[in-house]
């Protein structure tokens, strides 16, 4: 009996420049409304038992008309927030770049230490044992779970045996979905960052 459960990145914000993180008041652009919108379309013949989302402004707005359309309440779970920042929330790019710790945050992703912040070996950890819970919670049905680009990233790394410290290589787009089919404990991953026309990728499946 197959578990279908959907990754969807919130829509894009207006925080290019910065590390937004677990900032309050973190709400969808123009263009990331309309990327929530899109939502809708791609899953307007697709089953959708269950919703959950991060508990970050950005995930719940993505969430919010798809939620509309299929009846279903927004479930908050903690697990699925965004990475802890810690003292790196709302810095900006530029002013990191001659921080050793930044740096090595990029090539030793797993073992690197975010002052005050996440480890990310932690995020890969909450992220799995909530969908290792769910999966089980939902058996033969489909749900869908909004929240952010690295935590996306480390579930895709660990359902394809990629380490942390190469899952950089791995794109992950706001509003982007993709889709792991659980059969009992094999899990395989049917897509990808799927992003745009959602109704042309439904047309050809």
């Amino acid at each position: 009996m197959k578990t279908t459960a959907y990754l969807i990145r919130h829509g894009d914000i207006e925080c290019a420049n910065r590390i937004p993180g677990r900032m309050a008041g973190m709400h969808l652009s123009s263009h990331g409304k309309k990327q929530a919108s899109q939502l809708v379309e791609f899953f307007k013949n697709r089953r959708l038992d269950a919703i959950y989302s991060s508990p970050m402004e950005r995930a719940v707005e993505t969430a919010a008309a798809l939620a509309d359309k299929k009846r279903l309440q927004i479930q908050i779970c903690d697990a699925f927030n965004e990475i802890e920042f810690g003292k790196w929330t709302n810095k900006e790019f530029a002013a990191l770049e001659s921080d050793f710790a930044w740096k090595q945050f990029h090539f030793f992703r797993k073992g690197a230490v975010i002052p005050d912040g996440e480890l990310m070996i932690e995020v890969q950890s909450r992220m799995i044992g909530q969908l290792q819970l769910l999966k089980e919670k939902h058996k033969g049905q489909s749900f869908a779970v909004f929240s952010h680009n690295d935590p996306i990233k480390s579930v895709i790394a660990f359902y394809s045996g990629i380490s942390l410290d190469l899952f950089l290589r791995i794109t992950i787009d706001t509003g982007s979905i993709s889709t792991l089919q659980f059969d009992n404990e094999l899990c395989d991953i049917t897509m990808i960052n799927i992003t745009g026309d959602f109704q042309a990728y439904w047309e050809r499946a």
